[in-house]
């Protein structure tokens, strides 16, 4: 049993929330995504003063770009950032009568604000895309280093079109993540807070970062776990790309995907026959590029179940990251297992913690091999 206390800290500028807007502060929500921007919003109550004025508007605190972040603590004096952004927006819900109005400010994380607010056009020629993804992200103090940013093939010579980013820098690394089959995401690291980049395939392979458990008894923290498995969704790539330089036809064909099987029976070879799909591949630079976007596109295809559910964040006692493999149990033997989670949403209450998230699967059914022993759990 925990005996200190779970607790949150917001700050803005580094700096903890002023009295009067921890006071009003209702709830905060934040949603992590392997694939978008991460969004926090915090909702306060208004109230007027004696010169009818919203209260906590009369202080401008939530200024364009400021920075603010969210950390948590679960049974420790040490608390885990969950999400560092910069204000986007504010909203005023005035209401229609007293007491119902209220102030929602949404902040995002650096991609889609710092990275997306300026276009400054910059050669990188000749450089693999983790070579150009590690200085873009360096320009604004993110950290990348292996292993967070895997290298790539080289694909492009000097007989290629040298690359010059025009558009602005986000929008870059997320077409390289498609191409190569990437995640592209920013988390904080949860002691230091500083932000680390990720732009590398999905983490599937990693130890599960806890054990979720659906209709499980005393042991229940999962609910409202569901799964839908798209029967048809795996497909198989075949194009055929022009090299630029011999004209000749180069074959880009993928029958299966690459990723490691995540169960027993891996979802492509469930479907006969396969389903296949012939790629344009109109932006690829060289068959290279071209043999790359088939096996990207084999490999989302194969991820053809999806689940979801809410887990109750005070008894699972720890923050569920977006970007890491969980295993779930009591879902039957065709749906137990180890599942990559790519979206979770927190939502902090005073007295309450919940998470709602997404994950998905490439396969069906558990190997054996699955472990369904959570050591922190039995530490706590």
């Amino acid at each position: 049993m925990q005996i200190i206390p779970s607790f949150f800290i917001v700050q803005v500028l580094k700096a903890p929330l002023p009295k009067p807007f921890v006071d009003a502060l209702e709830s905060i929500e934040v949603e992590c995504s392997t694939d978008a921007a991460s969004i926090l919003r915090l909702r306060f109550a208004l109230s007027r003063n004696f010169l009818g004025d919203w209260d906590l508007l009369m202080l401008d605190l939530f200024r364009p770009m400021l920075p603010v972040s969210v950390r948590l603590a679960f049974g420790s004096f040490v608390p885990e950032t969950l999400v560092n952004g910069y204000v986007r927006e504010t909203r005023l819900l005035n209401g229609d009568r007293p007491g119902q109005a209220r102030l929602e400010v949404v902040a995002l994380d650096a991609t889609a604000t710092l990275m997306n607010h300026i276009e400054q056009p910059m050669p990188y020629p000749n450089q693999p895309d983790n070579v150009v993804a590690m200085q873009m992200f360096a320009r604004y103090g993110i950290i990348a280093a292996p292993p967070t940013v895997w290298p790539v093939p080289m694909t492009r010579t000097v007989l290629d079109t040298q690359t010059t980013v025009r558009a602005p820098d986000i929008r870059y690394l997320r077409r390289a993540a498609r191409l190569h089959g990437h995640e592209l995401y920013v988390q904080p690291e949860p002691l230091s807070g500083l932000d680390i980049a990720h732009f590398h395939p999905p983490f599937t392979a990693l130890p599960t970062q806890g054990v979720l458990s659906t209709d499980f008894g005393a042991a229940t923290n999962l609910f409202g776990f569901n799964v839908t498995y798209d029967a048809l969704r795996p497909t198989m790539a075949l194009g055929v790309a022009v090299d630029a330089r011999t004209k000749a036809p180069i074959p880009a064909v993928v029958p299966i995907a690459t990723e490691p099987p995540m169960g027993l029976e891996p979802a492509h070879l469930r479907v006969l026959p396969p389903a296949i799909t012939r790629p344009l591949m109109c932006d690829a630079a060289n068959p290279a590029e071209a043999i790359l976007q088939a096996r990207s596109l084999a490999n989302r295809t194969s991820r053809a179940l999806k689940a979801s559910g809410t887990v109750d964040g005070l008894k699972f006692g720890r923050i569920l990251r977006a970007g890491l493999p969980v295993a779930i149990r009591g879902a039957g033997r065709q749906h137990s297992g180890n599942y990559y989670v790519t979206r979770v949403t927190h939502t902090i209450r005073r007295g309450s913690y919940e998470q709602g998230f997404e994950a998905w699967r490439n396969a069906v059914g558990l190997t054996g091999a699955e472990l369904f022993i959570d050591p922190m759990a039995l530490a706590s």
